[in-house]
């Protein structure tokens, strides 16, 4: 793949974003993905679009005519739709096995919008005691409680789990207009003395950030905007969104980043790509690959007790 030849740089040889980067690039990763990616999606000597980029001849002369800055777009727009994907949902056995934590939804409505808030908590108790609380958002559209939260059984282990989600009208979360949506859910929480909201209080006023994918680009945004109420912020895959403020976290600690092995839809190179601007602000985060994991499937390899340790540290 390496040797510098034209063969090297056609789209059969060509099996992931990663490999670009070994051969465009001498495997160096950017602290910007936007532009890297552009190249790899739009430049003709590595003929993506023979690998499943613009399958049409049609398309390939509209882009043509494209600015770079449209192109640039382009670029963005095609990995947010590639991970829209949602989340498998329960299946009914899987419902009734008793591996799963149910949850309620409340809908609930803020200044800038309406959203249903999905919870996992303990059995409700008179006093509203505050305890560790895990604001999580999903992949995809974000209008669902993944899985993988599910499967952490928080209520077991004395926490609660509060899952955002949108309504049809909404914005993406990682989006200025939805980021504005989440920070007024956290003031309503911490404000929240009736229970009106979620059952419990949050321990210490801070939230323990989890996010996949998209919600992890959501929570990546929130956690800039708001570094002082995070307790931790666990990211499984996701991507550094237009506008945010990544410096706002250098003194933030329990950052962990996870990603497949497998992962086929540039991952590895967005977190990375955080990691180095996190550290060239004067912080630091914490990276595990998973092996045998790509994008789709991450939640059946993630070990939860490791994860619950790592939340458990940062309580």
């Amino acid at each position: 793949m390496g040797d510098g030849s034209t063969k090297a740089l056609k789209a059969a040889n060509m099996f992931s974003f990663d490999e670009y980067l070994k051969v465009a690039h001498e495997g160096r990763t950017p602290v910007d993905i936007g532009p890297f990616m552009n190249d790899f999606l739009t430049n003709p000597k590595y003929d993506a679009s023979g690998a499943g980029g613009y399958k049409s001849q049609a398309g390939k002369e509209a882009k043509a005519g494209l600015s770079p800055q449209e192109r640039l777009q382009q670029s963005y727009d095609k990995a947010q739709r590639e991970g829209r994907r949602a989340s498998p949902r329960l299946s009914k056995e899987d419902d009734k096995s008793g591996k799963y934590s149910p949850y309620v939804v409340k809908q609930v409505e803020l200044q800038a919008g309406p959203i249903e808030l999905g919870i996992i908590a303990p059995p409700h108790q008179d006093s509203r005691r505050p305890i560790p609380t895990i604001l999580a958002i999903s992949r995809g559209e974000q209008r669902h409680v993944a899985k993988l939260f599910r499967a952490l059984r928080a209520e077991e282990r004395g926490w609660q789990l509060l899952v955002p989600m949108r309504t049809a009208n909404s914005p993406d979360f990682f989006e200025p207009a939805g980021l504005t949506i989440l920070e007024q859910l956290l003031k309503a929480v911490l404000e929240d003395r009736e229970g009106d909201i979620s059952p419990f209080g949050a321990m210490s006023n801070v939230f323990h950030f989890l996010g996949m994918s998209h919600g992890s680009a959501a929570l990546l945004s929130l956690a800039c905007k708001a570094p002082e109420q995070v307790g931790s912020l666990t990211l499984i895959q996701g991507f550094l969104p237009q506008l945010c403020e990544i410096q706002a976290l250098r003194n933030t600690e329990n950052i962990h980043f996870y990603v497949g092995d497998q992962d086929e839809l540039g991952h590895r190179e967005y977190l990375r790509g955080i990691k180095e601007s996190l550290k060239e602000a004067g912080g630091r985060s914490h990276t595990h690959l998973v092996k045998g994991a790509s994008h789709y499937d991450i939640d059946k390899f993630i070990d939860l007790e490791d994860l619950w340790k790592r939340l458990e540290l940062a309580r």
